[in-house]
Order: structure tokens, then sequence, then C-alpha cells
């Protein structure tokens, strides 16, 4: 059986619903029957995911892995590392409590092949059981019309003078789908940076919500995407500014190649009362096909007069100059692209930690070739080196 999700990812700023940008529709599996296990901490319940109630509520209920983490006050680092094996479709769901004045990396990592990450302590009553019982409901079901779909709910709650940094890297492969729900709240002072790449999978669904509620609070949230031949992105990105003199910057950049689709929502809302806040955010999308299909809507809410907002897109494609310059030293068009779309492929194996290099590399090794794959590994180590030195 499966089911449709709707309204996934949807914006507070809406433009022309002909122009399809206002959210999307996603066909998913039936999750198993909810469990106990499945309840969200009370604490967590509070923080909006940006993918939407319905979709935030499927992620909650198809979770296998189930993570609370609470980092004490003043500590100076935690790692919290989530795998999330998209070819069995695997589902989680991660809430993590950042106490003042302490610092947090979750790394979450999306790709083929990775084996479930075991379940910290969780003092929930009967969690032992119901965890035993969601794993059971992760056995193979029958295939039903809906794609082979992963996904992750995550909420943070990053308290005052907390640093928290969230990588993801989502390397799946044709005929997969990741659905991404994300909530984050920020208090007086904390710090947040976002780092996403999206390099592989048929449908990908970003849902990114980071609430700035405190003073000085900042976000620094950045995105690397490519998409190909059948693939669709879905990006939503929602920031409300509520704090004083808080910092949102938002940059995102990618590569659309052959009929790829790509819609992108991204509104900072700077709200009544956050005097001397300041919002930024900017796309470069670089368009590699005819057949491309790309939606951009970059916005500025505003009910504040002392603040500063800035907005915008650059949407274009290699200029025949350009093109001629390079062909002259022995590059076709499809080689000068294909080296754009290997620059994020490169660049996401060489800045993201823990199991991510990895994954680039068996998802380049399955996509772009023995060759290619062999080269991102030796530039990866050759770095590995370098940072030992």
């Amino acid at each position: 059986m499966s089911l449709t999700l709707t309204g996934v990812g949807r914006g507070s700023a809406q433009t022309w619903n002909w122009l399809r940008t206002n959210d999307t529709t996603l066909l998913v599996p039936t999750p198993p029957a909810a469990d106990p296990a499945a309840e969200v901490p009370a604490a967590a319940r509070r923080i909006a995911c940006g993918a939407g109630v319905e979709a935030t509520q499927w992620l909650d209920a198809a979770a296998t892995q189930r993570r609370v983490v609470v980092v004490p006050a003043d500590a100076s680092y935690k790692l919290v590392e989530v795998k999330i094996d998209a070819a069995a479709g695997h589902v989680a769901q991660t809430s993590v409590f950042v106490r003042p004045g302490a610092s947090a990396r979750v790394n979450v990592v999306v790709a083929d092949g990775l084996a479930a990450d075991p379940v910290e302590s969780d003092a929930r009553e009967g969690a032992a059981a119901n965890e035993a019982q969601a794993r059971e409901a992760d056995q193979p079901r029958e295939a039903d019309d809906a794609p082979v779909t992963a996904g992750h709910a995550l909420r943070i709650h990053a308290e005052a003078g907390s640093h928290v940094t969230v990588t993801l890297l989502v390397a799946a492969t044709a005929g997969e789908q990741y659905l991404d729900s994300m909530g984050i709240v920020a208090d007086d002072r904390a710090e947040v940076e976002v780092r996403q790449y999206v390099i592989g999978a048929a449908t990908t669904a970003l849902g990114t919500n980071v609430d700035l509620t405190g003073d000085r609070s900042r976000l620094d949230l950045s995105l690397r995407y490519l998409a190909g031949k059948g693939e669709k992105l879905d990006l939503g990105y929602e920031v409300p500014v509520r704090g004083r003199h808080a910092r949102a910057n938002l940059a995102m950049t990618g590569v659309l190649s052959d009929d790829a689709h790509k819609a992108l929502r991204a509104t900072i809302d700077l709200v009544h009362g956050c005097k001397g806040a300041k919002g930024t955010e900017q796309e470069t999308v670089l368009v590699c096909g005819d057949d491309v299909m790309n939606k951009t809507l970059p916005t500025i809410l505003c009910d504040e007069d002392d603040v500063e907002g800035n907005h915008g897109a650059a949407i274009g494609s290699i200029s025949p100059d350009q093109l001629a310059y390079l062909a002259d030293r022995g590059l076709t068009e499809d080689e000068v692209e294909g080296l754009f779309r290997r620059a994020i492929v490169e660049d996401a194996a060489a800045t993201l930690p823990g199991a991510a290099p990895s994954a680039v590399v068996a998802w380049a090794r399955e996509t772009l070739g023995n060759d290619a794959a062999a080269e991102i590994e030796a530039s990866v180590a050759d770095g590995a080196r370098a940072l030992e030195q």
C-alpha cells in the first residue's frame, strides 16, 4: 500500500498556484503500524520542522532509528552521527538538545549500503521493547507502487551561547526517494551552521525551518546540489528571525542537466521586534540542458523598520565565449559541464566529515565510473595527509 503526502515543504510566502512552486507532493509507502516509540519527546514537539506537518508525521511514524541526545552545558564537543541506508528505505528520527554554552555536530549521511546506527540510551519507559518492535517493523515489506523512500526528521534546540553544526550528504541512486524534515530553534547568541550536499537520488525533498528566536543568534546555511536525467529536487527553507541583531545567511549553488526539475523556496521572515537583524539569501544555478526546469522563489518578509534584507538569484548557462575559449584548449561542451558537476562532488568528498567521503566515492564509482572514483578517493587521501602534516 502507498499514500500521498501533500503540501510537502509549503512555504509561508505563496505565489501563483499554477506555477506549482508553493510545495510538492510525494508518493510514499504506508508506514508500519505506529508504536509508542514513535512518540516525539515532549520538548521537541514545539520545534516546527520544514517539510510540513503531514510529511513530518509520516517520518515520525515510519522511523526505525530513533535517538534522543542531550549535550550537557558547556560540553566542548558532542558528535551525533546518523547513517541512513537509502536502498533499504530506512527512516530516522533524531532529537538533539544542546544546553547553554555547549557545542555539537550532527553528521547525516544518506547513501546505499549503510548499516543502521545503534540507538543511544533512551530513558523513556518501555524504550527497549519499543525499539525492538520498531526494528522488526523495518524488515522488507511487499513492494507497492511507491518508490523506495528513505527519510529523516531532525529536531534541534540550540540553547543560549551554544554552537551547532549540521552536515547532510544525500548520495543515493536512481529509483530512490529521500525526504528530509529539519527544525532548529536558536536561543540568545546561539550559532548554527548547516552544510548540505545533494548529489544523487531520483527525488529529493528537503524542508528546513530554522527559528532564530534569540538575540544575536546566527544561521549560516549553504547548499550545493546536482540533478540530472529524470531527477527532481524540491528545496524549502523557512527562517523566521525574531531576535534582535540576529543574522541569517543562506547560500545555494547547483548544476542542473538533461531534464532535471528543481524548485527552491527560501524565505527569511524579519519578524516585528527583531531590530538590528540582517538576512541574506543568494542562489547560483548553472543550467546545462534545454529540457531543464528550474524554479526559484527567494523571498524576504519584513515587519520591522530597523533591519536589512537582501535576496537574489543568478541563473544561466556557460556563455559561448567561455565555451569557445575552452574548446581551443581541447574541451568539449559536455566535458566543460562535467567539470562543474565534478567540482561539487569533489567538494563534498573533501569537506564533509565522518562517513561522507567514502559514501561520495562509492556513489562516484556507481555513477561516474571507476576512474573518476579513484581520482576523487586519491584527492581525499591527499587532503587527509596534508592535514596531518
